[in-house]
């Protein structure tokens, strides 16, 4: 994480560097990115960049938590009652998520290179992940009362169905909307509604 000092950097020269920093983690991923080019674009010197970081690890966490803090921050979800509430409430949050997406375009593609990198630089997982776990132990307890309930399946661990959903939502939205063209509001919606089949697909039970 950052050195102490950087809670006092000037606000204008923070917002050049994240902004800076989200492009291009966004962009080559956190192994191709290069910390001489975001300096670069930020117009600051490689000795400011030690002056708050020891490292790339250092900055690409950082960046990855200001990323995500909107979605951190998003709500609680609620925990429903019958199979309705449950597909209902998976709905809604997911189209928060979706709308948010939508306005954040580089911070969500930069959420998805970092995390992607997790599985190759240990140490970056080790700065990021425990500021998730209060939503992630939200979610997985809403998904296990969704187990409870019976609108999803029970013949697979909860992390892969968890695990495949994600999987077919990025792939349907980079189907849905390649390139950089921004959907619309009823797009947006439309897709929601797709993810949430492709979800009741993968994880509901069987009818047979």
């Amino acid at each position: 994480m950052p050195r102490p000092r950087y809670d006092n950097i000037d606000p204008d020269k923070k917002a050049r560097l994240l902004a800076a920093a989200i492009q291009e983690f966004g962009t080559h991923g956190y192994e191709l990115a290069s910390i001489n080019r975001i300096l670069d674009a930020a117009g600051l010197s490689k000795s400011s960049f030690y002056y708050y970081f020891d490292d790339k690890a250092d900055l690409a966490a950082t960046v990855m938590l200001h990323a995500a803090e909107p979605v951190m921050h998003l709500g609680t979800v609620h925990m429903p009652r019958t199979v309705e509430e449950f597909w209902a409430e998976l709905r809604r949050t997911s189209m928060e998520r979706l709308k948010l997406l939508e306005s954040k375009r580089a911070e969500y593609q930069c959420i998805v290179r970092l995390s992607n990198a997790f599985a190759t630089e240990p140490t970056l997982a080790e700065k990021v992940l425990p500021r998730f776990e209060p939503g992630r132990r939200e979610m997985v307890a809403f998904l296990q009362k969704g187990v409870e309930l019976g609108a999803l399946r029970r013949d697979l661990p909860l992390q892969l169905l968890i695990g495949l959903i994600e999987a077919a939502k990025l792939t349907a939205y980079k189907t849905q909307f390649p390139g950089d063209r921004v959907p619309s509001d009823a797009e947006m919606e439309t897709f929601s509604d797709l993810v949430l089949d492709l979800a009741q697909r993968i994880a509901a039970p069987s009818k047979g």
